[in-house]
């Protein structure tokens, strides 16, 4: 029988055990736990006990109950602070063993009541009796009394655990408080006696440290501080954060258990101040990105307690700071390239005759973020096993500050799609401008009214937006990139609400109370446009990188932007224009649904391009002309 197996529950005919069983191993159980420290310790001295010969264990039914009876623990009580109740914490990976009590048969809690009954020793006695309380086998005053008075004698034993010992008295105090037990006071006598002792002892770990203080913070039933006062638990919280090993774990701890003694709101405010008080100081001691994370965690916590002050401080602080003074190292990688290679989309454009025709072939290409499914795949494989997944990661910005702080593999897997987003759209978009630029070269700049006249010719969009989109192409030609994007991010929002508005879609926010009406932000356009099924690559481009692009600049992060970053912006703004119609109107929803679905499909069939095998747009040959593949 594995850990894992339960023993079904018994028959009359086939009983899982015997009263000579429960004697035998409660014999045992007596004898293994004076040598014991903690349950834990006795569940693998008894194990070891039904072990026969090399890895072989030959275990009784009853054993495997007792075995599961103790691998259970005492964890802190959720609903009570300061209290302790029986659990499973930390007693198997994945918290699924020992089960629940409702998953635990009658049979084996029986087990565990009658073996509880024929142990002697404190130890297995309080924690048997303590699962049937805790299981409902068994109930009572008197038994509660039992096992609160079975709890203070292993917490007074010298030769336990002092984890387990200080656990024992504040289960003690749980199970004399549930009980209205006077024997609470005792309880806390015996828990103050534990945390004076620990005051000169150096390197005190901090659970076993706080273990005692944790009920000793609460007030008693009675809401009299006595043995201790309020004012020594203070004072024993004071020389806890006076260690000279005490760090965050401490100063977290302090101030919780100050907040639970506090009276009123103005301690209570103390107790968060000096939390805050304390990152602070923290964030002074070190450098780098330490630094950071302590001013981080200082402002969020200060905003999180309305202490505007603090937070501020921090903020500064932040603020003060520049991106050398966090270490980073920059790593660079040089790829070198054929010429022809770097430019290797410009044979497309020797189809063209003129900047009209050369503008459709660039109006056909691809996304600048890539194809998503393989950037998805990418991510998903860049991020399986690598060491990133496994810490917190957080993205600073261009002056140094934290901007996102994340964790876990899901978040990992898509900061990589992100990245990989971000690096194709560096590359694309580089050669995005160049084809631009190789356009400009061959046939020269257009008229931004010749642009306008063309897209609206070709692709019946609308007038006012082909108008400022051939302003956009018109600002990239004469190399005033920064506004070319500047010109390109508006049309992005007027293209895509445009679409919606075609489409059907109710978007526009009626005003309420003060609150002026308006249309909403873009990321409202591209949830909407998600649910319409827009091509998925550029539902990505639209969110990485042109949304951030726009942010940089909104709000003033950035005050220029280069070729390739106009390039990518005037491409999605392209895309959306050509793709609203002039006069939307309920009969063209269905044409509109299809452009959104397949944009590239249909801006090449409204400039008679076609795809060749390559997936490449080319002209449509006139008739009678050969037509060379490509």
């Amino acid at each position: 029988m594995n850990d894992e197996a339960a023993p079904s529950d018994s028959t009359e005919d086939s009983p899982l055990y015997s009263e000579d069983d429960v004697a035998e191993l409660a014999v045992t159980l007596d004898r293994l736990a004076g040598e014991s420290n903690e349950p834990w310790d006795l569940l693998q001295r008894f194990t070891a006990t039904f072990r026969t010969e090399g890895t072989r264990f030959e275990r009784p039914p009853l054993g495997v109950m007792l075995e599961r009876a103790l691998a259970h623990g005492l964890q802190d009580d959720t609903e009570h602070p300061g209290g302790l109740v029986l659990g499973v914490r930390f007693s198997s990976p994945n918290g699924d063993w020992p089960p629940a009590f409702d998953a635990v048969g009658e049979v084996e809690k029986n087990a565990w009541s009658a073996v509880a009954g024929a142990v002697t020793d404190a130890l297995p006695r309080a924690h048997l009796l303590d699962l049937s309380l805790s299981a409902g086998v068994r109930n009572g005053r008197d038994l509660g009394a039992e096992i609160a008075h079975l709890y203070l004698e292993l917490g007074r034993r010298a030769s336990l655990d002092p984890y387990y010992r200080g656990s024992c008295l504040r289960r003690a105090w749980s199970i004399a408080r549930q009980f209205g037990l006077a024997l609470e006071i005792d309880v806390r006598k015996a828990l103050w006696v534990m945390a004076q002792s620990f005051e000169g002892i150096a390197e005190t770990p901090a659970g076993i440290l706080f273990n005692p203080l944790e009920p000793l913070s609460v007030a008693p039933r009675t809401g009299q501080f006595v043995e201790p006062s309020r004012q020594e638990v203070q004072a024993l919280l004071d020389d806890a954060l006076a260690r000279p090993e005490a760090g965050a774990t401490n100063m977290e701890a302090v101030a919780e258990l100050r907040e639970r003694l506090a009276t009123d709101d103005s301690e209570r405010e103390a107790a968060r101040r000096g939390l805050v008080s304390g990152y602070l100081t923290l964030a002074d001691q070190t450098d780098g990105f330490i630094k950071v994370h302590w001013l981080q965690t200082a402002a969020e916590k200060a905003q999180q307690y309305g202490l505007i002050d603090l937070r501020d401080r921090a903020v500064q602080a932040l603020q003060e700071g520049s991106v050398d003074d966090l270490g980073m190292q920059v790593l660079t990688t040089e790829i070198v390239l054929p010429r022809h290679a770097h430019d290797g989309r410009l044979n497309w454009y020797r189809r063209s005759r003129d900047t009209r025709t050369a503008l459709d072939i660039w109006l056909t290409s691809p996304s600048p973020t890539g194809r998503h499914d393989r950037n998805l795949q990418q991510a998903k494989e860049l991020s399986r096993g690598g060491i990133l997944q496994l810490v917190t990661r957080t993205v600073f910005n261009e002056e140094g500050l934290p901007v996102k702080t994340s964790t876990g593999p899901e978040a990992a897997e898509w900061e990589e799609l992100e990245r990989s987003e971000t690096l194709n759209a560096g590359m694309y978009g580089t050669l995005l401008a160049r084809e631009l630029d190789a356009i400009q070269t061959e046939y020269g700049a257009l008229a931004a009214a010749d642009i306008a006249a063309h897209l609206v010719d070709r692709f019946a969009c609308d007038a006012e937006l082909a108008e400022a989109l051939g302003e956009a192409f018109a600002a990239y030609w004469d190399g005033r990139y920064s506004d070319a994007g500047r010109a390109g991010y508006p049309l992005v929002e007027a293209g895509a609400r445009g679409l919606l508005l075609a489409l059907g879609d109710p978007l526009y926010r009626v005003q309420t109370g003060d609150a002026e009406g308006r249309f909403p932000a873009l990321e409202t356009y591209a949830t909407k446009l998600e649910a319409h099924d827009f091509d998925i690559d550029w539902l990505r481009c639209l969110r990485n990188p042109v949304a951030g692009l726009r942010n940089v600049l909104a709000h003033g992060h950035r005050h220029y932007l280069v070729d390739h970053e106009a390039a990518v912006l005037l491409r999605m703004a392209a895309l959306l224009v050509v793709l609203t119609p002039a006069n939307a109107s309920a009969e063209d929803r269905t044409q509109v649904a299809a452009r959104v679905r397949d944009p590239l499909n249909w801006i090449g069939g409204r400039a008679r391009l076609v795809k060749r095998w390559r997936r490449v747009w080319v002209p449509v040959p006139r008739r009678g002309s050969a037509a060379t593949p490509s």
